[in-house]
């Protein structure tokens, strides 16, 4: 576990040597892992467990360790989630990091699984049954923490901005999600259907950016890139992809793994090109916009 009041990246100290076949380890929540049923009967599909189709698996693993409805906080403190991911994170390894969805707080008691807003060493004491406390931290400290330690295994971190959500606007009509609320008007013109870019309006997506930045890590804008696809395939045709405003069917999933896949492609000098599968490199490689690399400084 990293220590409370942790700071920064520090130095990279790698194992000895790295895996003879890396692994990929998805991290993240019930967009990334889900076994739910949707609205319609079927399976709920995270898009970690489709992304491995992606990958050559006699040259690298897909371990989705992504945990339904857990935010950055609760995934960083569960004993079976980061504490138990850690310590099998060796030199070579991808870490994919996405969180936001459920991170929305701040939390009032240990039951909200909020974290705090923000990029800050701000916190707040909540008060367990037993009578402990957990210090909680705010969304930046966790996901720092986390890239952070992998980093110092020796890991290759990715930040992934927040999925993209099925919620959907209009000027002239209103919806609940994606479905519309009232008939829809005759001016109505689905050209102006617009996605949701992210939760709390953005800012967890910005943030995430900004994290990269502050810690030279290379960030995929996920809640963009899908974004921009899903308003060119259109609201009705997304909105078959998702039994609500989160959670993915397969075809839903497969959609977004390969969205991620496209924008993995785009950094330069990728590490991901000769682990990819005949399906992985097939893809088309998504706009440079997408990604920042966001290298350290020369000395």
């Amino acid at each position: 576990m990293v220590c409370a009041g942790f700071l920064g990246p520090g130095p990279l100290v790698a194992a000895e040597t790295a895996t003879a076949r890396p692994t990929i380890f998805v991290c993240g929540d019930s967009t990334a892992r889900n076994t739910a049923k949707g609205r319609n009967g079927e399976p709920c599909v995270g898009w970690g467990t489709p992304l491995a189709d992606y990958f050559a698996p006699t040259k690298v693993t897909v371990a989705n360790v992504a945990h339904a409805g857990q935010s950055s906080r609760t995934y960083y403190n569960l004993p079976g989630d980061w504490p138990s991911v850690r310590p099998k994170i060796n030199a070579g390894d991808f870490v994919l990091l996405v969180f936001g969805i459920n991170d929305g707080g701040p939390p009032r008691s240990v039951s909200d699984r909020g974290s705090l807003p923000g990029l800050g060493d701000e916190t707040v004491e909540l008060e367990r049954s037993d009578g402990s406390a957990e210090t909680a931290h705010t969304y930046g400290w966790y996901l720092r923490a986390m890239a952070t330690a992998a980093r110092e295994q020796g890991a290759h971190v990715y930040l992934l901005t927040v999925t993209t959500r099925n919620r959907w606007t209009n000027p002239k009509a209103n919806f609940l999600d994606a479905t519309p609320t009232e008939p829809l008007p005759a001016d109505y013109d689905p050209k102006e259907d617009r996605i949701e870019r992210g939760t709390a309006n953005g800012k967890f997506t910005q943030w995430t950016k900004e994290l990269g930045g502050k810690l030279h890590l290379p960030v995929l804008d996920l809640t963009n890139l899908c974004a921009d696809r899903y308003e060119q395939l259109g609201r009705e045709k997304v909105d078959r992809f998702y039994s609500d405003h989160n959670h993915t069917y397969l075809p839903g999933a497969d959609y977004v793994a390969a969205a991620i896949v496209s924008g993995l492609k785009a950094f330069p000098k990728n590490p991901f090109l000769p682990l990819l599968s005949e399906q992985g490199r097939a893809v088309a490689t998504a706009d440079a916009k997408y990604v920042s690399e966001n290298p350290a400084p020369r000395n």
